[in-house]
């Protein structure tokens, strides 16, 4: 599948693939995508892509105007947006990025510590 990332991100992990191949090392590129956006009063923070899911969880956050979107394909963690809510897409990330995925249950359940997702 091929995808276009315009980022940042995506930019310097390009970079450090293609320096590492020019090394010799022959490392596949493997796109771990993240996005961060300011509208207006809101920070919009994306890690992962949501295409192709098939559920989407929504954990409100602990403050007003917060919350994140949990996106699953079967029971695999896909992608994480959250809302004014930068806990809940750093440990979002840290999930995708280790392929680990928690139970969209305890993901979605504001009484869930976040961090005892990642465990």
């Amino acid at each position: 599948m091929r995808i276009r990332l315009e980022s940042v991100g995506n930019a310097i992990d390009m970079a450090e693939n293609a320096a590492l191949n020019m090394l010799g090392r022959g490392v596949e590129y493997r796109p771990r995508p993240w996005f961060w956006s300011d509208q207006f009063d809101t920070k919009l923070q994306i890690a992962g892509l949501n295409a192709g899911w098939d559920a989407v969880h929504v954990r409100p956050g602990t403050g007003p105007e917060q919350q994140s979107h949990w996106y699953y394909r079967g029971d695999k963690l896909i992608a994480v947006d959250a809302m004014n809510d930068s806990r809940a897409y750093m440990i979002g990330k840290r999930l995708i990025e280790a392929g680990k995925s928690p139970d969209p249950a305890r993901a979605s359940d504001p009484t869930t510590e976040l961090k005892a997702l990642l465990a």
